[in-house]
């Protein structure tokens, strides 16, 4: 695995989408992998069932036990919520992948045109934007695989433990799952063990996957809307003497108005259209996340020993996917309404009355705010902090049945 896209040093147009791309595309599930499009449809569909099975097995693993061992159930209903939540983004990346693959090909055109290659101005922002998003999106995804990592190894450790000890093994699962016996025993306990194991590993890379594939078009959005401020300034003139143009100065601004009028409304439409088709998945996100959050601390509360290693992981990995949604979106947001303060602070006062009504326009429209909105609410660093509220909720009503 090459790490050097979290450097500054990288080809800028490597950077793009370059996480989830190596998530996606570990899985098949790639939108934008053309190429071998038949090997991927197979290896996402084995990957599919694969998961499939294991989310099965794991909730009813999880609910015969709730009652009688609520630690166990808890241990077990949290990778198995996660991993449900992955099922339903699984499809519907595979439901929309033609879809999103054309996203990919217009943000692309967008955010690397000509003016932007030969642009230093315009190359650092599209820069600083990249690097942030290759770097956020990385981290859950490190924190989630020492997560699944560590549950895999938890079962061999205490085996090689008990064995040190001389005391009776005890062969389990990385993760609770319902299983027939004969595959607990040899000789098909060593591929059960790596069936096991392989789910965690599905749910880490298309969890990760998905989740940075929609940061990166929030980041890609706010960085095209800043290139729109930078543009008008240059347009309009931002803080200077009032404008003395010729008819020719005049006709040329009102073109490059109009050209940056219709610029915006096709951010405005891609984002709508990308919105729509990862309504389903925020929204999902966004109800696990917070009940998954609030069993992850209670367990780590109340575990001991290697537990609270899996638990410290497991937070981290959840709380900084949660984190990069809510990031994403006031991203998008602030920097559509800090379009409509540059617009007011350029000289549009001095201009034709006709320019003036373009400028007008652009500020009217700018208010507004390009919303990453689903259904309830909007993901935004002030929900962030309302699921982190509703997450304490949770620990302190758990904690009043111990």
């Amino acid at each position: 695995m090459n790490f050097k896209f979290l450097s500054r040093s990288f080809p800028l147009c490597d950077y793009y989408f370059c996480v989830p791309k190596l998530c996606l595309g570990s899985m098949g599930f790639w939108p934008g992998d053309t190429c071998r499009q038949n090997a991927a449809n197979i290896g996402a569909r084995i990957n599919f069932f694969i998961l499939a099975i294991g989310v099965v097995t794991e909730i009813h693993a999880g609910c015969s036990v709730l009652k009688s061992d609520l630690e166990l159930a808890l241990d077990t209903l949290c990778p198995a919520g996660t991993s449900a939540v992955t099922l339903l983004k699984m499809g519907l990346i595979y439901y929309y992948r033609k879809d999103l693959a054309w996203v990919l090909k217009r943000m692309q055109v967008l955010v690397y045109e000509r003016g932007v290659r030969i642009n230093p101005a315009k190359k650092h922002i599209i820069r600083a934007h990249s690097v942030v998003a290759a770097r956020l999106n990385f981290i859950p995804f490190v924190m989630g695989f020492i997560t699944c990592t560590s549950y895999n190894l938890k079962p061999l450790l205490i085996t090689l433990i008990l064995y040190l000890q001389d005391q009776e093994l005890m062969w389990k699962l990385p993760f609770n799952m319902t299983m027939p016996a004969f595959l607990l025993h040899a000789p098909y306990y060593p591929l059960t063990y790596i069936f096991t194991a392989y789910t965690g590993y599905i749910t880490i890379f298309m969890y990760s996957g998905c989740d940075a594939f929609y940061f990166e078009f929030c980041s890609n959005t706010a960085a095209l809307l800043k290139l729109l401020q930078e543009d008008l300034k240059s347009i309009i003139g931002y803080g200077g003497d009032k404008l003395s143009l010729t008819a020719e100065e005049l006709t040329m601004l009102e073109w490059r108005l109009v050209h940056f009028i219709k610029r915006h409304n096709e951010i405005i439409e891609l984002t709508r259209y990308f919105r729509k088709r990862y309504t389903v998945i925020t929204l999902a996100h966004f109800v696990s996340a917070g009940l998954v959050i609030g069993a992850s601390i209670f367990d780590l509360m109340t575990f001991t020993g290697f537990g609270i290693v899996i638990y410290i992981g497991y937070t981290i990995a959840v709380l900084g996917q949660l984190f990069i949604y809510c990031y994403g979106g006031s991203m998008v947001s602030e920097n559509s309404v800090a379009l409509a303060t540059v617009a007011f602070g350029c000289d549009w006062y001095a201009c034709s009355p006709k320019l003036r009504r373009y400028i007008l326009m652009i500020i009217i429209r700018s208010q507004r705010a390009i919303s990453m909105s689903v259904p309830f609410f909007s993901p935004s660093l002030v929900t962030f902090t309302s699921v982190l509220q509703t997450s304490g909720s949770i620990i302190a009503l758990v904690s009043s049945f111990k």
